[in-house]
């Protein structure tokens, strides 16, 4: 059977950096290539709520709505007609041990079981998002800080670049898999503050070291929607 995922993602915070191509070329999946931002290669630290998830149109049991991290690289996949714009999830981290190993083995991701917490805090004027989680002894974590009125992104803005995704791309061992995402187009918060106290190079890969000093390209707050994301499909050209 074909399993998809319907959910909602909310409160969605990326904070993207600038990468040399190099440092993230061994997570590429075969038939894709690396998809630039005038000709920057970024990649992206992400935060987000997951409600209401349903796998194959049926409420998982025992899991919760929960706070998911994820970090990932943008690509690419010429199909034979036209470029399929997609994503790369190198890391996927949510407090769900029970349900990660069934997601790495039937989904075919890469999720790592820790506690994640989210936190929201609104007011008349401002939203301040904050996302933490706890990979041994370091405590990691990330808020934004924006105003209260999302609006619709130029289509031609690096938030365009990051969010208007089709597809994302799965690597497993010598095989790569496609799957759909599809929601609407999400509106943006304008960001007026935001801090990161992460270290890339511990949880993630000691060659993101460069990124514990470095200035985020962009850090991007939108409030998400309902997604749908397809069944794995085997991509063999």
């Amino acid at each position: 059977m074909k399993l998809s995922i319907s959910s909602e993602f909310r409160k969605v915070a990326l904070v993207n950096y600038v990468v040399p191509p190099e440092v993230v070329e061994k997570y590429l999946p075969k038939y894709t290539k690396m998809d630039f931002y005038n000709g920057e290669c970024i990649i992206s630290l992400i935060g987000f709520q997951v409600q209401k998830l349903k796998v194959a149109g049926v409420k998982v049991p025992l899991l919760k709505d929960f706070d998911e991290i994820d970090l990932q690289i943008y690509v690419k996949r010429f199909d034979g007609a036209q470029w399929r714009k997609g994503v790369v999830v190198i890391s996927r981290i949510f407090d769900q041990l029970a349900a990660r190993d069934l997601a790495n083995t039937v989904f075919k991701a890469n999720y790592t079981s820790m506690p994640v917490s989210g936190k929201v805090e609104e007011t008349e004027y401002h939203l301040k998002v904050q996302y933490s989680w706890q990979f041994r002894e370091l405590q990691q974590n990330f808020w934004v800080k924006s105003n209260r009125l999302a609006a619709p992104y130029d289509k031609d803005s690096a938030a365009a670049f990051l969010l208007d995704r089709p597809y994302g791309y799965l690597k497993s061992e010598d095989q790569t898999y496609e799957y759909k995402l599809d929601h609407v187009d999400w509106h943006l918060y304008t960001v007026d503050e935001y801090s990161i106290d992460v270290d890339f190079s511990k949880q993630f890969d000691p060659a993101f070291n460069i990124l514990n000093s470095q200035t985020p390209h962009s850090v991007i707050l939108t409030e998400g929607s309902t997604i749908e994301i397809g069944a794995n499909q085997l991509v063999q050209s």
